[in-house]
């Protein structure tokens, strides 16, 4: 097992494919679609488009974006791991062992694999303890885990690997200089956004919730400037749309966003304003300014006072304790001291009796689940094994139309190109459906929920006062 260790933009991927070498076949694992997305098109430029397949829930309608016609072969060689190099998220590893459809096959080629965990940082308690799990009971020929941030606490978790780091330069560069400000991102932060904005610096703002992303967003436009919004409820084609303008900011803009900044993308800005949060999310934010280090020191503002919302994703004990561990550093700090401080956060919270329990569910889970079905697939018809086939515990979404995009979903249909559909959904926490059922409706002819909830391009779904209430009274 090799476990690869290296500040962001510094090769790490490079290093991985270098360490693969040859192998029969390699099995590239990362946290969400987008990163998968990217990494995809990626080593397609590299292996060759033949060679590389792409296994998500989403991986179908990215397929047919790149066809003329239905790429049927393209699909299932994806969905069974089938082609010499695949990329997929962890999710599909995982869903194999908790039988899942095709899982015979997944299993079957992924045991004789290469495997690379990318960015395995990013995954909540109960998703690492069903990974432990499958990677005990079946683990592949060879095995790499990655990060920019990987904890020793975390690395304990898994097999004896060999370590190999960046170079001690790359750890010595300091890229960012940290400050800490008292109050809150969404007063403060946005008068200082404002005056970065004027003296032609490319602006990355990061909030902690979509509520605060929009009401920053909101301010800022009406100032006049050039801003962007980016966060988890945007429509899929909405979404594409600013990812590629981002990538090419123009001096003096200002680009919003929630976490979703932290893994998905490859982005360099010149300053960062973002609300306080665990050190290992702030050190992916950090990784988006300066990004290769080719600059002086990148300001980056740390607002110490955290909205509600906040709290509620992070947990206030981790966000004190963040907070703790900032207040021990330099102004200027390396990316080894950086890597450092994310380690003794992680050795805080991979040791609360709250975290250790989620790990040993999610490896209880994968084991009861196995000895059930034996050599069955999961029958999803079955309520109780259905509630237990998640690979995640955190954030559950489900994808949703927004009113205005009904008509041309209908219209997508009629023309024989029901598979676009995709492009138009909007995910949203399972949880609002729950305890705000009026405000969704199925669409029996597209087989899809429809929600009222207001949308536009620009900011996304939103809440309205009202809802936004229910919403947060049902999470109290």
């Amino acid at each position: 097992m090799l476990w690869l260790r290296a500040p962001t933009g510094t090769g790490k991927t490079e290093a991985l494919l270098l360490w693969a070498g040859d192998t029969e076949r390699l099995i590239y694992l990362l946290p969400t679609q987008a990163t998968t997305n990217a990494m995809w098109r990626r080593l397609r430029r590299i292996y060759g488009d033949d060679a590389v397949a792409l296994a998500h829930g989403r991986a179908a309608y990215m397929l047919r974006m790149e066809s003329d016609e239905d790429p049927l072969d393209a699909r299932l060689f994806g969905s069974v791991f089938a082609r010499p190099v695949v990329v997929a998220t962890l999710d599909q590893y995982l869903l194999a062992h908790l039988h899942g459809r095709h899982w015979e096959e997944r299993r079957t080629l992924a045991r004789c694999a290469t495997i690379v965990l990318d960015e395995i940082h990013a995954y909540e308690p109960y998703t690492l303890g069903l990974l432990l799990e499958a990677l005990r009971r079946e683990p592949p020929a060879r095995l790499a885990l990655a990060s920019a941030t990987l904890p020793e606490s975390l690395l304990q978790l898994f097999p004896e690997g060999y370590l190999v780091e960046a170079e001690e330069d790359l750890w010595q560069r300091r890229r960012h200089h940290v400050q800490l400000r008292k109050g809150s991102l969404l007063e403060e932060g946005m008068q200082q956004a404002r005056n970065f904005a004027h003296q032609g610096r490319r602006v990355l703002v990061v909030a902690n919730t979509v509520a605060d992303a929009q009401a920053l967003y909101e301010q800022l436009q009406a100032t006049g400037l050039p801003c962007t919004l980016l966060h988890a409820r945007f429509a899929f084609r909405d979404r594409q749309h600013k990812e590629e303008r981002v990538a090419r900011p123009r001096p003096g803009s200002i680009f919003i966003a929630t976490q979703v900044v932290e893994v998905s993308l490859d982005i360099s800005y010149d300053v960062l304003l973002t609300e306080v949060a665990p050190i290992d999310a702030l050190v992916q934010r950090m990784g988006r300014v300066n990004r290769r280090g080719d600059n002086p020191s990148a300001p980056v503002l740390i607002y110490t006072n955290w909205s509600e919302g906040a709290r509620r994703i992070y947990g206030q004990d981790v966000l004190e304790r963040s907070l703790e561990i900032l207040q021990t550093l330099c102004a200027e700090p390396t990316d080894e001291e950086l890597a450092q401080a994310t380690h003794r956060l992680y050795e805080y919270v991979l040791n609360t009796d709250a975290w250790q329990q989620e790990l040993q569910e999610g490896r209880q889970t994968l084991d009861e689940l196995q000895q059930i079905l034996g050599c069955y697939t999961i029958d999803l018809t079955d309520e109780q094994l259905r509630a237990r086939f998640t690979t995640r515990r955190g954030m559950i979404s489900v994808d949703v139309l927004p009113q205005c995009y009904v008509q041309e979903a209908l219209q997508l249909k009629e023309q024989g190109e029901g598979w676009r559909l995709p492009e138009l959904l909007v995910p949203v926490p399972v949880y609002w459906l729950i305890k705000a059922p009026d405000a969704f409706e199925e669409l029996a002819d597209l087989q899809v929920r429809q929600t009222g909830l207001p949308y536009d391009a620009e900011r996304g779904l939103r809440l309205t006062d009202d809802w936004q209430t229910r919403v947060e009274a049902s999470i109290l």
